[in-house]
């Protein structure tokens, strides 16, 4: 889910600005932490050990406590963006009907999401 604003921008502005990808709260950081917590703090990594709860520590002193997994993390980041990238691209058509409706109206309803997309189902049978 946070990676979705970086694949947006990529797919339909051609590149991410520093918005995504920038600073702490950023959806690229909170991503970061996000896979940083499966590798080595729910036990999901290719490795069991564990740090306990992440959200004491910078990012800093997890890369100090044990820099190889970050090349893990990295790999988790980069899926995850191509899968975001696969998922607005193959609901392109429901995405830009939504981004006018949030633009103009700035806010949506799960229904209309909804709706968007099995609009896309409906197109595809005839």
């Amino acid at each position: 889910m946070t990676m979705a604003g970086m694949a947006a921008e990529e797919v339909f502005l051609g590149g991410h600005d520093d918005g995504v990808a920038g600073n702490e709260g950023s959806d690229l950081f909170e991503a970061t932490k996000t896979a940083i917590a499966l590798e080595r703090s729910y036990g999901m990594g290719e490795n069991l050990g564990s740090y306990g709860d992440l959200s004491r520590r910078h990012l800093e002193a997890f890369c100090q406590l044990d820099p190889m997994p970050m090349a893990r993390v990295d790999r988790i980041l980069q899926e995850q963006l191509d899968r975001s990238k696969e998922i607005l691209l193959r609901h392109r058509r429901a995405f830009l009907i939504l981004t006018d409706q949030l633009a103009s109206r700035l806010e949506l309803w799960g229904k209309e999401v909804l709706d968007a997309l099995g609009g896309e189902d409906e197109d595809k049978s005839q």
